[in-house]
Order: structure tokens, then sequence, then C-alpha cells
């Protein structure tokens, strides 16, 4: 989506709403970040489209913490460039409790501004938002090793299940930053 003035453009960081997009899942089906949403977090993570050593130790690092992601009011969406048959391989070989959808022409990582013209992806991004949709976290990795720490995600998760799910006053959310 092009905007017609800077002053236009969505901020795509903590405190502001996420942008809605609607991709289809490892099976197909599509899957809308706002239909996901629900009464729960999202750690939304984007992922190279690349069955690799790095990719598949985020994985399973997602997988292995996805419990105490659940039990604190939290789900996991994952994000890669990859097709949904990749995707299929990659739900498959790790035996991955969430979906990972598939964005082939980059639509949703340029939406969030994290694409990178030549690498498409540098390193795993993460972002956390509350049932309302704002972002209350967010993690650029700046290589492909980069993990963002489970005890992160489990302390945000918990500082919004604390506050009640949504951190919005007036209309206007609060900068967690």
């Amino acid at each position: 989506m092009e905007y017609g003035h800077k002053y236009e453009q969505l901020s795509v960081e903590p405190g502001y709403k996420a942008p809605d997009f609607r991709l289809n899942d490892e099976d197909g089906r599509p899957v809308s970040l706002y239909g996901f949403l629900g009464d729960r977090s999202v750690v939304l993570v984007f992922i190279r489209a690349v069955d690799d050593a790095d990719t598949g130790r985020q994985l399973d690092y997602l997988k292995d913490s996805y419990q105490r992601i659940l039990y604190h009011c939290g789900d996991v969406l994952v994000v890669s460039w990859g097709s949904v048959a990749f995707n299929k391989s990659l739900v498959e070989k790790h035996k991955l409790p969430f979906h990972i959808l598939s964005d082939e022409d980059c639509a949703v990582l340029k939406k969030y501004e994290i694409y990178n013209p030549y690498d498409k992806l540098l390193g795993p991004n993460v972002f956390i938002m509350n049932c309302a949709g704002l972002i209350m976290f967010m993690y650029n990795g700046k290589n492909p090793d980069d993990i963002v720490t489970m005890a992160d995600i489990v302390a945000v998760l918990h500082d919004i299940a604390e506050s009640g799910g949504t951190e919005v006053y007036g209309g206007v959310a609060n900068r967690n930053i």
C-alpha cells in the first residue's frame, strides 16, 4: 500500500495498532491477524523461508515454549515468505502446534517495515500484540541466528495479562517503549 504523504504512513512500533493482514496457512486456509487475536495476545514471528539450522532452532524454540506462551494468555503466529507447501513441510518436520502463514509476495513484511530488498528478512522479527491489536513489544533480529529470549516474551505477556489485556486510554495507545 502506497501513501500519498509521509504523515499518512502507519507506524509499526510499540504503542501503535498492528496492521491487519490475511494470509494462507500451511493448509491453504486464510488466516487474518485480527481474526486470530480473539481474547488473547499474539506473538507474531517473522522467519526466513529457509530450511536451515537457524530457522529450525527458532521454530523448535517456539515449539518448546508454546505451553508457556499459552499459559500467559498468548498464542503464536509465524509468517514466512515461503510457499504454502514449504511452510507445510516445516510444520510437519518440526511437529509445530502453531500456524506458519505464507507471505510469498512479501506484502506483510513490507507492511511491517521489516522487508530487506536483498535478503527479504535479515533475522527473525517478533511483535507481541495485546487482544486489541496494539503492538506492545518488538524485536528486530539483525542476523539469522538471533533469537529473542523467552523470558522477554513471557514478561511482556505477563504484563499484558496483569493490565487486563489492553492498555488504551481515551482511544490513544499507551506508548510502551
